[in-house]
Parts: C-alpha cells; sequence; structure tokens
C-alpha cells in the first residue's frame, strides 16, 4: 500500500511538468507558409523556405521542419536540389556556402563563401549529374564531387571578355548546356577544359544568341531555354533541336523554373504550372487551387502527384495533380520583424520599422502572437510599420500596438477592440488628413494609464486612462520631434529615447498625471563620469535595483542614481571587469559595440542584442560575461539582434534577428512573492537525459537543498529569480543513482518554505 501512495503522490507532482523543454534548448520561430524552391527525393520532399526546410515523409505522412536549431550552417538558403543517385540533400546559402544532407549528417563545404570573387557571388540553381553536382553561380559554373565532399572544378562559358551569370543548366546527348545573362552556351560534357572559355559554344540558332536565358531544360531530345529581357512583356520558351523555334509565349507570363519529369517536363510561371510531353505537347496546366490562385515558384512531378513550391502557400501536393493540400507549419507571419514583448508565457512580435532617418519601411502592419504553443497572425495591408507591443500586467489578453503612421491599436483576445487615430482621439497626425500618426514607445503606469510617445507632433507625451476612459495629454514640450521607444520606472518616472543623437528626455508627474504644475522634465545627453557625450542611444531598461541601463553605440551605460536625475547632472558610468592579472586594470565591456536591446531576466541579469556580435548576458553587476551566442558557437540565427525579451514566466529568450526569430530557454525566471505551484523538470529523469533539472515556482534568492529520501544532502544552491538548476550529481561530481530525491526551498529571510520531489531514473 505505501509503495501505491507514493506512485500516487509522484505522477501528480511529474505529470505537473510535462511538456517543458530543457533550459538550453533552442526553438526556431521562422516563417513555413512560403516555399521558394523544393526538392523531391524517393523518401521525403524538401521545401526551402528561404530560412529552413520544411521536409515531408511520404511513407508516414508527418511534416518537420529543419533549422539551424537541428544543424544547418547558416539561415538565409537560395536554393537546394536532391540528388536520388546519391541520397543526398544539397542546401545553397545566399552567401555561397554549402551543406550537403546525407544519412542525416551535414557536411559543409564552405570553400566558395570564403574565396573572394569580384562582384556577385550567389548560387542561383543546383543540377545533378552522376556522382557530381552542378552549381548555376553568378561567376560560372561549380561542379563539387559528392562523394569526396569536396568542389571538382569551376567551369567558364562565356565569350571571354565579359564574365556572365549562370542562372541555368541542363544536361543531354552528351553536352552540357549553360543558360546565362549573355546567350547559351554549350559543350561536351566529358570534355577536361571546361574552366577555360574557348571551350564553350554560342548556340547562334537563338534570334538573340547574346539575350538572357533563366531557365534550361533537356527533354526528348530537345533543349528548352527560356528568355527574359525588356523587350517584351513576357518570357519566351525556345525549343532547340535540329531548328530553333519559338515554344511558347504569353504577354505577361513570367517562368521561373523548368525540371524534368517523368514523361517530359514542367514550367512554374508564378499564376501557372504547366506539364508538357516529352515530344512538347502540353499535358496539363494548373491556373489555382480550391482556395486560390497560384503563386507558384518551383512544380516538379512525382510518380502521378505534382509537387509545387508556392511563394504565397508554402509546400502543397497534388495528389494525381488535382486534389491539393497545403502543407505547413505554424510560425510567425514573416522573419521580418523589429520588436519582441514576452510577459507571462505570451510572445508578441511587431513586423515593422523604420529606417536610419526614422521614415517609414511601409511594410504592412503584421504581429504574431505567441501562446500556449500556438500562433495567431495579423495582417492589414492598408495600414503601414507595426513599432511595439505592451501586454497589458493585469490582463496578458489585453495588449496594445503601436505604429508608424496607423496609430495606436487595441486588442482583446486578439480580436482588434479600438484604433486611435486623430479623428477619434487626441493623437495627431504630422500631416493634416495623411495617414500619419507614428507612434512608438510605449509604458503603463501603476494606475494602468498607458502612456504614448508620439513624434513629430506637440504635445508628445499622451497617456489613455484604463478602461478607455479619455486621455492625460502632457504639456511637456522639447526640441526634439522624433521620440522612440520609452521605459516607466518603478517610481513613475518617464524615460523616453531620442533617436538620432540627440539624447534621452525625462518626465516626472509627481504621480499626478493629470495635474501638470508639479512636473518636472529634461532633455539630456548621455555622459560618462569623463565628460564624454553619447549621443546615439538606441535602448533602455530599467534593472530589479532600480538601475536604468542604456545601449548606445559605444556600450552599454548604467545611471546607478536615476532618481537624482531632476537634483543634478547625473553621469552614467562604463562597467569594467577587472583584468585580475596584478596589472590593476580593467576592461570596458562591449565598448566597441552597438547596443540594440537590453532585457532584465528574473536574476537581475542583462540580455544584450548587438548589432553585429551576438547577444551576451552579463551578471547582474555586468562585470562578468556569462554567455555570448553568436552564428560561430550557437544556433541563433543571425549576429544582428534588433530585440531580446525575457519572458518573466518562462525564461524564456527571445531573439529578433536579421534573419528571423529566435527562442532559448533560459535558466531564469521571476521570483514570486510567495512559493506556489512549485515543480521541476523533467520529472521524471530518464536514464538518457544529459541536461540539466529545473525547480521553478521560486520566490526570489530561494536556498535550495536537495537530499535522498533518507535525508542525505547531495546538493544545494540559491535560484536565479524564481528557478534553480541542478545538474544531476552530487559533490564527487558523479552523477545521483535511482531513487526519489527531495527538493527543499526556503525564501531568503526563512519566513517561507516548500517541498518538491524528483524522481532519477539510471
Amino acid at each position: 500500500m505505501r509503495k501505491l501512495l507514493i506512485f500516487i503522490c509522484l505522477f501528480f507532482v511529474f505529470s505537473h511538468s510535462r511538456g517543458q523543454t530543457p533550459v538550453g534548448t533552442w526553438t526556431d520561430h521562422l516563417v513555413y507558409s512560403t516555399a521558394k524552391n523544393l526538392a523531391v527525393g524517393s523518401g521525403e520532399i524538401y521545401a526551402n523556405t528561404g530560412s529552413s526546410l520544411i521536409i515531408y515523409n511520404k511513407e508516414y505522412a508527418e511534416l518537420r521542419k529543419f533549422s539551424r536549431v537541428n544543424g544547418l550552417t547558416e539561415t538565409a538558403i537560395s536554393t537546394i536540389a536532391w540528388s536520388e543517385e546519391n541520397k543526398a540533400l544539397l542546401i545553397a546559402y545566399s552567401s555561397a556556402n554549402i551543406d550537403i544532407l546525407k544519412d542525416n549528417l551535414i557536411y559543409n563545404i564552405p570553400d566558395i563563401s570564403r574565396k573572394y570573387f569580384p562582384g556577385k557571388k550567389e548560387i542561383n540553381r543546383i543540377r545533378f549529374s552522376g556522382k557530381y553536382e552542378y552549381l548555376a553561380c553568378s561567376f560560372g559554373i561549380v561542379v563539387i564531387d559528392i562523394i569526396k565532399q569536396e568542389i571538382y572544378d569551376t567551369w567558364k562559358p562565356g565569350n571571354g571578355i565579359e564574365n556572365p551569370e549562370i542562372w541555368d543548366i541542363a544536361f543531354g546527348n552528351g553536352k552540357v548546356y549553360a543558360a546565362t545573362g549573355i546567350g547559351v552556351y554549350s559543350a561536351d560534357l566529358n570534355d577536361p577544359g571546361l574552366a577555360y572559355f574557348g571551350n564553350w559554344s554560342i548556340l547562334n540558332s537563338l534570334p538573340e544568341p547574346t539575350g538572357k536565358y533563366t531557365a534550361a531544360v533537356f527533354s526528348g531530345d530537345m533543349l528548352y531555354v527560356n528568355q527574359t529581357g525588356k523587350n517584351f512583356p513576357g518570357d519566351n520558351i525556345y525549343m532547340i533541336g535540329n531548328v530553333t523555334s519559338l515554344f511558347s509565349y504569353s504577354a505577361g507570363v513570367y517562368n521561373i523554373a523548368f525540371d524534368k519529369s517523368s514523361d517530359g517536363f514542367s514550367v512554374a510561371s508564378g499564376k501557372s504550372v504547366r506539364l508538357f510531353h516529352d515530344d512538347g505537347t502540353l499535358r496539363k496546366t494548373i491556373s489555382s487551387y480550391t482556395w486560390g490562385a497560384l503563386n507558384a515558384s518551383q512544380a516538379i512531378e512525382d510518380q502521378g502527384d505534382i509537387w509545387i513550391a508556392d511563394i504565397n502557400s508554402g509546400l502543397i501536393k497534388g495528389e494525381n495533380m488535382s486534389d491539393f493540400s497545403v502543407l505547413t507549419l505554424p510560425g510567425p507571419i514573416s522573419n521580418n520583424a523589429i520588436s519582441v514583448t514576452s510577459y507571462n508565457g505570451k510572445a508578441i512580435i511587431c513586423g515593422g520599422g523604420v529606417d536610419n532617418a526614422w521614415n517609414n519601411l511601409m511594410r504592412s502592419f503584421q504581429i504574431s502572437i505567441y501562446e500556449n504553443h500556438t500562433w495567431t497572425n495579423i495582417e492589414y495591408t492598408d495600414v503601414f510599420d507595426a513599432m511595439r507591443a505592451f501586454i497589458d500586467p493585469a490582463d496578458e489578453s489585453h495588449f496594445f500596438i503601436s505604429s508608424w503612421g496607423g496609430g495606436l491599436f487595441e486588442y482583446k483576445n486578439n480580436d482588434l477592440i479600438n484604433r486611435y487615430k486623430d479623428d477619434n482621439s487626441p493623437l495627431q497626425t504630422i500631416v493634416p488628413g495623411g495617414p500619419y500618426v507614428r507612434i512608438c514607445g510605449l509604458a503603463m503606469d501603476s494606475n494602468r494609464n498607458l502612456w504614448i510617445a508620439g513624434s513629430n507632433v506637440p504635445g508628445t507625451l499622451k497617456a489613455l486612462k484604463p478602461d478607455n476612459d479619455g486621455w492625460i495629454v502632457n504639456p511637456a514640450t522639447w526640441d526634439i520631434n522624433v521620440v522612440g521607444d520609452l521605459i516607466m520606472t518603478r517610481n513613475g518616472t518617464k524615460w523616453a529615447i531620442l533617436p538620432r543623437g540627440n539624447g534621452l528626455f525625462i518626465l516626472d508627474d509627481n504621480d499626478t498625471p493629470e495635474y501638470f504644475d508639479d512636473d518636472m522634465y529634461k532633455q539630456m545627453f548621455v555622459t560618462d563620469p569623463d565628460g564624454k557625450m553619447i549621443g546615439f542611444v538606441y535602448c533602455l531598461a530599467e534593472d530589479l535595483e532600480g538601475n536604468i541601463w542604456v545601449g548606445t553605440d559605444q556600450g552599454p551605460l548604467v545611471y546607478y542614481n536615476p532618481d537624482k536625475v531632476f537634483e543634478e547632472e547625473i553621469k552614467a558610468f562604463r562597467i569594467k571587469i577587472p583584468r585580475n592579472d596584478g596589472s590593476g586594470l580593467a576592461d570596458l565591456v562591449l565598448f566597441t559595440e552597438s547596443i540594440a536591446s537590453i532585457a532584465i531576466d528574473g536574476a537581475n541579469r542583462k540580455w544584450l542584442g548587438t548589432a553585429s556580435s551576438g547577444a551576451y548576458l552579463l551578471s547582474s553587476d555586468g562585470t562578468r560575461r556569462l554567455r555570448n551566442y553568436n552564428e560561430q558557437n550557437s544556433p541563433i540565427l543571425s549576429n544582428n539582434i534588433a530585440s531580446v525579451a525575457v519572458d518573466n514566466e518562462t525564461g524564456d529568450v527571445w531573439f529578433v534577428t536579421s534573419q528571423g526569430i529566435i527562442s532559448v530557454r533560459g535558466d531564469a525566471t521571476e521570483g514570486k512573492e510567495e512559493f506556489s505551484g512549485i515543480y521541476s523538470f523533467p520529472n521524471p529523469v530518464r536514464e538518457d537525459y544529459e541536461g540539466n533539472v529545473i525547480i521553478t515556482g521560486l520566490m526570489k534568492d530561494t536556498q535550495i537543498k536537495i537530499t535522498d529520501i533518507s535525508g542525505n544532502l547531495v546538493y544545494q544552491t540559491f535560484s536565479d529569480g524564481g528557478q534553480a538548476s541542478w545538474d544531476l550529481k552530487t559533490y564527487n561530481g558523479l552523477r545521483v543513482a535511482t531513487g526519489v530525491y527531495l527538493v527543499f526551498c526556503a525564501s531568503s529571510d526563512g519566513s517561507q518554505t516548500a517541498v518538491t520531489k524528483i524522481l532519477v531514473i539510471n
């Protein structure tokens, strides 16, 4: 009976943690609803989204994603191709780097990306023949030996004067054909001297022999090539055999890709897919799905089915070429993003932006909401540049979005409930009658007034009262028109960034937001104790001790006495790390980096996103560099980080990068006011688990003691905010034995205690 009671108790405890991911686990949040090109294998279909892969297993009808998180070398994918003979997928990146995916292993060939080429260096198309893969590049044809995984040769079709871009390659009748920007060239495939342009011959039978040809395929003893140019509103397809003739032309039709099929070839042309027999007769035309029109960039036949890479819809399967279904995975609406906000397990990504002069990028208003492992995407095509999100701390289903021109948007349960602009609120447009209500920063005070930083208009700071109960218009004015981000300190002071090197604006309304006579405000530049002025400020954050951290083009600085901002000319201090080499010297933290974003985690540590070297985690005082996530040592998508956010509840750290959005499970959450909902994950710990166990739901600075069931102490630590971590080892460095372990938790002052259990299986 005792064993049964223990099992029932432990089942309740262990099942509570089901579904949690281990600390350090990366998750990409990329777009999987688009496909730029595809590759068809005997067992799986691969679609290139431009940033990752969608893989469809035909036998099990299973869909999965593959990205840098899974081991891809880079993020920006230009094209892919499958070699059935070698059972290998070749992945070419925009940098001209190459991965080969074979037997679930990735082999990288970086030679092209590392080599200097004058002008462009891009890979446009990949074709296979035998053990070689042929890359149509902006500078020539690169031949790769799949078996040896190395570059075999580089060919140079052309006239010897120009270095043409190679758009496509075709093989037939013992010859290789190159579709280039200055004509179609051919050569004997077995000629060992194809690195020399003189061994290539131009096809003079074409009406415009030196025209631009972008696609080629050999089918039924005939070569088909696509000519595009400025002299006609559409593409010409020519058929070349004993004679050359115009095969197809339709005004407004631009052909993107030619591909071989079992009985001919396919032509993807955006709004249509056409399949032709070997003799050139039309077999089938696909111009729509049951739900709408095509935007096809490639189409490949496979055993009577058709697979389509669709820019708007993603990977499409056409069973028997007629029954179409969409094969996509959930994700945000776009990889283009400017900011992320995360609170209580909910993240909101804004997909707008401004240029360096703070003019519109004119991106459609796009926001993506991630909650409970699901995505909700919202887009308006008549409004532009969503900038920032603010989640109501009292109700995370209630949030606001600022926009650079469209005003303020208010949502409840992901439904738009109010839109505030110049015709229904005190918000102002910079052009009367025009859609230029420009807002960036949002912040909420203790009375739940939402403060808004408008730009290019008088009366910049305004506040929307709770429950839409009117507005507060603060009369404070200053000389600078553009206002960026806005934060609210714990004492109610508003700090705003003045972009383009204009420093900061600070307002203290003395907790009387509707009474202005006691307000204090000032505009100031950031200066360090040596009197050096730092004009370019990109981000602000208040830490858990009330210090204001400032991200600049010269690294991070800290105001340790922000409460005195109206009493004296306060200085921003640079963080110094002692060298500890006996010299007595110290180094400035990241002083050569531009800090684009700062987020504070539950342990008061600082996450910094930089413009060129990835993300950094600093200790609470900034004097220790705990981590640096960059493209070389982590799955992070880019070293250019635009925004960082830490979820207070889950500890997830979100990164908006120039290549998309990604998150990592952090080891610190916000400390609770009391012990509630304490649990550990993973739990139970299986024999093959090699990570750390996380205890969460703790108070700040909780003291943790872990004992075996007999009460022997095996480990002790303190929590990072609301979480603590255990590496499953005792003090002798050995993994603990199979058994139940008790976790005793005590608040920092000892006034509150709690106990939870962990089952370890070895």
